[in-house]
């Protein structure tokens, strides 16, 4: 499961980390919306440049380097708890 909790933002790592356990367990490619289009591959690619971006402040436009492992599932990013 990915992990936002070292965001430097704790409000939004925490709503990462639920859209994150929400999105997960879906099918790949699953449509959420039909109107708008919006799929599972939508949603984790967002969940993907928020989690790589995670450690960097408004005034900071250099994220800290990203530690997590490689991800098998082009899906939701897998993070180390360590």
């Amino acid at each position: 499961m990915a992990a936002f909790d070292d965001t430097f933002d704790p409000e939004l790592g925490a709503a990462c980390n639920r859209l994150a356990a929400w999105v997960e367990p879906l099918p790949e490619g699953t449509v959420i919306d039909p109107a708008s289009r919006l799929t599972e591959r939508d949603l984790a690619l967002i969940l993907r440049r928020l989690h790589a971006t995670r450690m960097v402040r408004q005034d900071d436009q250099h994220p800290v380097e990203d530690r997590s492992p490689p991800v098998g599932r082009a899906s939701v990013p897998i993070t180390v708890k360590g």
